[in-house]
């Protein structure tokens, strides 16, 4: 196989030297245009070709190579144009002479035109300038296809180069995006987060979180305290990071596993105590004056083994580590909540069957006790109006079932300090006493005049006939309500303000069925009143 160029007077042949220069070497074409063209050209210039022909690339012109690939080729239809050949072996070329001839070869368009035939400075200057607009304009069109084929190419790689660019950029952009802090200033501005708790994850801003995304990688100890901590105090701001932006955080299965190791049986939390007592040290305006609350919740009959402590649990347990037999029934959870600032912690809990007055006595002082071992000062006692509340309440001290023409006593000592504590029942469960109450036990004589439940039936009956509401929200619901005594917002709705109006105005109509109800609008009136005095204090 030949591996010298077959042009005349071309010594290049394949070899590292010719490598290096850069210069190719391509095949004579086998069939087709291509091999006619081919041999036109080369027999013009003097020599003959067979398919085994090899040129280099110096007889070609550079716009006649693709060098977009790895690989250097031709163009499709080009042939060599370049030989350096001596006079003799050189071809001329004779052109026709005639008038009409001359003509068809000097045509060209628009000005062109309008040369006379005989001008041909003219036409030649003219042929040279746009020759120079065709290479000064970006918008002129080269005179040969080849010239555009390699402008369109050159387009169509700038398009691609600055396509690159453009998605570089964007990357950039979503990476300068995608980080803690702008992932808080989304969940804050959609109130998945409150102020507090965006102040209390900014510590964990500097965490990248493309780190997040990388599964089978365990996670470190800072993506642990955060998951943990937006967990516990947004829980809807974990689910929608996880489950809509798709940011691969732990399964909250996971952060119950991690969660198992921790000494969480009943009693009191001594870890979470320690920790209240930091962030006392940290910020005692914040920390230093809490108010302590408690709450029962039944729980349904249950035992299971935990394979941490290899123990039965469901069974009463008072945090004192005693093997009881009896079933638990009640969960009696306390809690602490800051009286500046939102925030609130857990403290304590307690599995119960039947917790007696004297019992629930012991552990509120023994609550209050460490909580003041700490530096903690409890200001208040909330809870709800259960019997058995309101008599541990007057077995602290406190006296709530006084005469009600005297004042009641709402504080008890402090078992450490002797300083007053105060007890505050839960506004929303009793404001469901009262409903509760109003419904069982009516009429009710008072002062002004006789208090009816059935006022409120009437209203309903006369907006439902009507199809009107005057102004509130009462409907059969808030009226038989047996099967949703829990629904605070049942009872709200009942006794507010625009339940007051309605029957006021009612009455102010002359309707016969609310001739009467001024007591009962005053007494709903009245509290409501109490019960947003309470529920913003």
């Amino acid at each position: 196989m030949p591996d010298f160029c077959a042009a005349y007077g071309c010594a290049n042949h394949r070899c590292l030297e010719t490598r290096k220069r850069g210069i190719t070497f391509h095949r004579f074409p086998k069939d087709g245009e291509g091999r006619r063209r081919w041999e036109v050209a080369i027999r013009r210039d003097g020599f003959a070709a067979s398919a085994r022909t090899l040129l280099c690339s110096e007889h070609f012109r550079s716009e006649d190579f693709d060098r977009t690939g790895q690989i250097v080729r031709l163009r499709d239809g080009v042939v060599p144009t370049i030989f350096n050949l001596p006079a003799h072996l050189q071809r001329s070329e004779t052109r026709r002479s005639t008038s009409t001839s001359r003509r068809a070869e000097d045509n060209l368009p628009n000005s062109m035109d309008l040369i006379p035939d005989g001008s041909a400075e003219e036409r030649s200057r003219l042929k040279e300038q746009r020759k120079q607009q065709a290479t000064e304009h970006s918008y002129a069109l080269p005179g040969s296809p080849e010239a555009l084929k390699a402008k369109l190419e050159a387009a169509l790689a700038r398009v691609r180069k600055l396509e690159r660019e453009k998605s570089n950029a964007f990357r950039r952009e979503k990476r300068a995006k995608n980080n803690m802090q702008a992932l808080l200033e989304e969940l804050k501005e959609k109130n998945l987060i409150n102020e507090e708790l965006k102040d209390k994850l900014e510590r964990y801003s500097d965490l990248p979180v493309h780190l997040l995304s990388k599964q089978g990688v365990e996670y470190t100890k800072a993506q642990r305290d955060f998951a943990l901590t937006l967990h516990l105090h947004g829980p809807k701001a974990y689910h929608y990071l996880r489950d809509t932006l798709h940011i691969h955080l732990p399964h909250p299965s996971s952060l119950q596993r991690w969660l198992s190791s921790l000494d969480a049986r009943p009693g009191l939390n001594k870890m979470m105590l320690d920790m209240l007592e930091r962030r006392r040290q940290e910020d005692e305006d914040k920390y230093g004056c809490v108010t302590l609350m408690l709450d029962a919740m039944s729980i349904k009959k249950h035992v299971q083994h935990d394979p941490q402590t290899q123990t039965m649990l469901g069974y009463v347990d008072m945090g004192d580590r005693l093997n009881e037999t009896d079933l638990a029934t009640e969960a009696l959870v306390f809690m602490v909540v800051g009286l500046q600032g939102y925030w609130k912690a857990p403290i304590a809990y307690y599995l119960t069957k039947s917790l007696t007055p004297e019992t629930q006595k012991v552990l509120v002082v023994h609550a209050i006790e460490e909580l003041h071992h700490r530096q903690i000062r409890v200001v208040c006692v909330t809870m709800d109006g259960h019997a058995s509340n309101v008599s541990m309440c007057t077995q602290l001290g406190c006296n709530l079932k006084a005469d009600p023409c005297e004042p009641l006593k709402t504080h008890f000592p402090h078992p450490v300090t002797h300083g007053k504590v105060f007890v505050m029942m839960d506004a929303c469960h009793m404001l469901k006493l009262t409903r509760n109450m109003l419904e069982a036990y009516s009429p009710i004589r008072s002062a002004t005049g006789r208090i009816s439940w059935n006022y409120i039936v009437q209203l309903n009956n006369v907006q439902k006939k009507s199809g009107l509401h005057a102004a509130n929200r009462v409907t059969d619901k808030h009226v038989n309500f047996a099967n949703q005594k829990m629904k605070v917002s049942l009872a709200a709705q009942t006794l507010s303000n625009s339940v007051a109006v309605a029957l006021r105005t009612l009455q102010d109509l002359d309707y016969a069925e609310f001739r009467d109800s001024e007591a009962t609008s005053e007494f709903i009136k009245f509290r409501c009143s109490v019960f947003l005095f309470a529920s913003s204090s």
